[in-house]
């Protein structure tokens, strides 16, 4: 059972696009699902339930305790929230405020989150043909809210280095979503492509029990630390580039899915 409409927060590399090729990707006699970098958790969401035991796992403290909120005081996010508006002023003021508690940590980080540009928190989102960017449907927000509240019932919320996440939850029925920060493009402070170490990532993730699945950007650099894994290309739209007169090239994005299990087959017989 799918839930398209269980998302939260967009995310930058974001799997929004992908879901769809990635979930019969994904093994179904897994005994745990762990997203060492949950970011947005599109995959997470995407199913009611992947495996017994689900962990979401972010390095970005911000996008933990928003979960965290979520899945324990709903109500007093939803109350801290329901009467902000999509304007500018009340964006900018939000960008320099300092919030006192979680719950308002929480709200703060997502209106700027779903209010802005690209999601990227900056700059407030101006569209000039559609309902979306900064003028967002408050309604659809609280919807939002109750129905993650629900999927994250029984989901553990972690936020711990990659490294020390994986080697603790890792055994033979594990699985491991990863989405890393990719070798090049944009990213958040917390997890910038340039301070990324993706060789780290390589030697953690190749000496595991478990099975891993990992979503990539396709570059000689990616390519060269995972030859010999099973490797897919797949292409997704560049959500930020996808603009009216954007040329096709910049509105492409070429990735790779590599996995330590077959996927090639699966993959092949799905297009």
């Amino acid at each position: 059972m799918t839930i398209d409409k269980k998302s939260l927060i967009n995310w930058v590399g974001g799997k929004r696009l992908l879901r769809k090729t990635i979930e019969p990707l994904i093994p179904t006699d897994i005994k745990s699902y762990i997203e060492p970098f949950g970011g947005g958790g599109w995959i997470l969401f995407y199913k009611q339930r992947w495996a017994d035991l689900e962990i979401y796992n972010d390095l970005d403290g911000r996008l933990v305790n928003l979960f965290r909120i979520v899945k324990y005081h709903p109500n007093a996010f939803k109350e801290e929230y329901k009467y902000l508006l999509g304007s500018r002023e009340m964006f900018l003021q939000y960008l320099n405020a300092k919030p006192f508690t979680d719950i308002q940590r929480a709200v703060q980080f997502y209106f700027l989150i779903t209010r802005s540009f690209g999601g990227r928190g900056e700059t407030f989102g101006t569209v000039k043909k559609s309902c979306g960017g900064a003028s967002k449907s408050q309604r659809n927000v609280l919807d939002k809210i109750d129905a993650i509240h629900q999927r994250l019932d029984k989901v553990m919320i972690e936020n711990r280095d990659f490294e020390k996440l994986i080697n603790q939850y890792d055994f033979e029925g594990a699985f491991f979503y990863c989405d890393p920060p990719y070798s090049k493009g944009c990213g958040y402070a917390v997890t910038s492509t340039a301070d990324f170490d993706h060789e780290r990532l390589r030697d953690t993730l190749k000496n595991i029990k478990g099975r891993f699945l990992l979503s990539y950007d396709d570059s000689p650099k990616i390519r060269e630390l995972y030859k010999g894994f099973e490797m897919v290309e797949v292409e997704r739209l560049n959500g930020i580039n996808n603009r009216e007169g954007t040329n096709r090239e910049n509105k492409i994005f070429k990735e790779l899915l590599i996995a330590n299990y077959p996927i090639k087959e699966i993959f092949n017989n799905g297009r």
